[in-house]
């Protein structure tokens, strides 16, 4: 394709979206108006003016949206988003109904055509439909339980002490111990993903700047730029178009990377009868019909989760789970993993810093957890520290990884209580830090307060107003390995060091424009050593 064929298809492409984006705002206003919902504008429009020109994010964009639909009293409003029809859901009960009760209504998450040649993509679990979704989640959800996990924390704990390692060095090299903790975080959930889910050493922490594994990491998270807008916009309303030029949702560097690496350790698998301990092993396991799940190990929440995802019919998991399916789901834990767990981290360090008497209480916890157990952290005794969880908790609510989510109508839906006819194929987005942040659910809600998570006031706050990993059988798959890792980084973080608002810490906290919660400018945090580092 020459220089003037690009410029046309550019000019053509400009053109299409203005006039796209003039039909559709008159399209949006007369829809909602005739059935009497609250409009929120259009959600490209509204995106590419705060996001690109306001330089504003996604949180505050979503706020502004509840707080339109709080001054107006409206518990649903609705926009249009690349020409479907999008429902903001509010209300507590609403929800109940949407993620848990009416689950066979809102299986799918909101559709996105992508190119079928996108294979890394296409073969993900988020991006699975009905019976697909169903026979891939009720496979993979058995390699997720709290017995594989526990298999899993030795790794963990490797990297946990690396972490500290890392963290003292490059106090050693600060003149008043500021060090922006973002960088250390990311090496430590890189490094815990690379060895538990693809048996792979991300040599992270043997060097200050990114190792291959890490840069090919943060090309899978998703910023929103113009180019971002653009690409999307591209690949959601010309999907033929897209898969003819080979557009793709990520680099193809980074694809052939771990493709490379995956398929590579497969192979020597398949060759040698090696086994492995992560979760490409358990996918080969689960391909094969061979992976044992002792009932012992299944809470629950997780018996539920697969009872409610089992499939109707013959769905092939070899199809489900090829060599190809294998390095997609490795990828998107990674993707998933690697972001959301980073953001919880970073959050929660800054909270302590800034409310030192949280911070010591937790530590006495810590500590006396390590005298119980000759030291050193386990899983049980990570796990059985219930101030921990409860800052955690806190953590979540405060400063939610993903600030919304979304789900996709499969069957016309009646809203409880409303009049509101939600069309197969519209979707539902749900607000969840805005939720989070709302009085109604928590009293003082700007207060960061971890009593609110406490064992005696745990069952009175309303489970469907805490959505840090949704609800329902479409819940995050990966909430026990995330939850592992970060309770350990943060016991390891309080037990070594002191944690404390350095002259470059961000209050009152600002965020980046990107898919998950980050801080804008870094984490920049002072940390004082309190025990010597093993050197080992």
């Amino acid at each position: 394709m020459g220089v003037t064929d690009i410029l046309w298809v550019i000019l053509f492409l400009v053109i299409f979206l203005v006039s796209y984006l003039v039909y559709s705002q008159r399209k949006e206003v007369s829809y909602f108006r005739s059935k009497k919902i609250l409009h929120l504008g259009n959600a490209f429009v509204n995106s590419f003016y705060y996001m690109i020109y306001k330089k504003i994010g996604l949180v505050e964009m979503l706020q502004e949206s509840y707080d339109q639909m709080r001054e107006a009293q409206a518990p649903v409003a609705g926009n249009f988003d690349m020409g479907c029809i999008n429902y903001f859901v509010t209300d507590s009960d609403m929800l109940k109904h949407i993620l848990v009760k009416d689950f066979d209504h809102f299986v799918n998450r909101r559709s996105i055509k992508v190119p079928s040649t996108d294979i890394l993509v296409t073969k993900m679990l988020i991006f699975q439909n009905d019976e697909k979704w169903k026979g891939l989640r009720s496979k993979l959800s058995p390699t997720f339980t709290t017995g594989k996990i526990k298999r899993l924390f030795s790794l963990f704990n490797d990297s946990s002490k690396k972490l500290v390692q890392y963290v003292n060095e490059r106090m050693a090299e600060s003149t008043d111990g500021e060090i922006d903790l973002g960088d250390g975080y990311s090496k430590f959930t890189m490094d815990t993903i690379a060895s538990a889910v693809c048996g792979m050493n991300s040599q992270a922490f043997d060097q200050i700047e990114p190792s291959i594994f890490e840069m090919m990491g943060k090309k899978l998270q998703l910023t929103f730029t113009a180019k971002t807008f653009f690409k999307f916009f591209v690949m959601i309303l010309l999907p033929k178009f897209s898969q003819r030029i080979g557009m793709t949702m990520f680099d193809k560097d980074m694809h052939q990377f771990f493709a490379g690496a995956i398929k590579s350790s497969i192979k020597e698998r398949n060759q040698t009868g090696q086994k492995g301990n992560d979760f490409i092993q358990l996918m080969l396991e689960v391909r094969e019909d061979k992976l044992k799940t002792d009932e012992s190990e299944l809470d629950s929440f997780e018996k539920d989760a697969i009872i409610k995802s089992e499939v109707k019919g013959q769905v092939s998991t070899a199809d489900l789970l090829d060599d190809d399916g294998i390095v997609s789901n490795c990828v998107l834990f990674i993707l998933a993993g690697f972001d959301t767990t980073q953001s919880l981290l970073l959050f929660c360090a800054y909270a302590l810093a800034i409310h030192p008497e949280i911070q010591d209480k937790l530590r006495k916890e810590v500590e006396a957890v390590l005298d119980e157990n000759d030291g050193d952290f386990t899983y049980d005794s990570i796990h059985k520290m219930a101030y921990l969880d409860m800052v955690i908790h806190e953590t979540l609510r405060f400063y939610p990884p993903a600030p919304a989510t979304d789900r996709g109508c499969t069957e016309d839906y009646l809203i409880p209580g409303t009049d509101i006819v939600v069309k197969k194929g519209d979707g539902i987005i749900v607000p969840i830090m805005s939720i989070h942040h709302d009085e109604r659910y928590y009293p003082e809600p700007e207060k960061f307060d971890p009593e609110r998570f406490s064992p005696e006031n745990k069952g009175k706050f309303n489970t469907y107003a805490f959505l840090p990993f949704g609800q329902g059988p479409r819940n995050c798959i990966g909430m026990r390995f995330a939850l592992t890792e970060v309770k350990l980084a943060i016991a390891q973080l309080v037990h070594n060091f002191d944690i404390e608002p350095s002259k470059r810490t961000p209050i009152p906290m600002k965020f980046e424009n990107a898919s998950s919660l980050k801080p804008k400018g870094g984490m920049w945090l002072a940390l004082k050593r309190r025990t010597a580092i093993n050197e080992s």
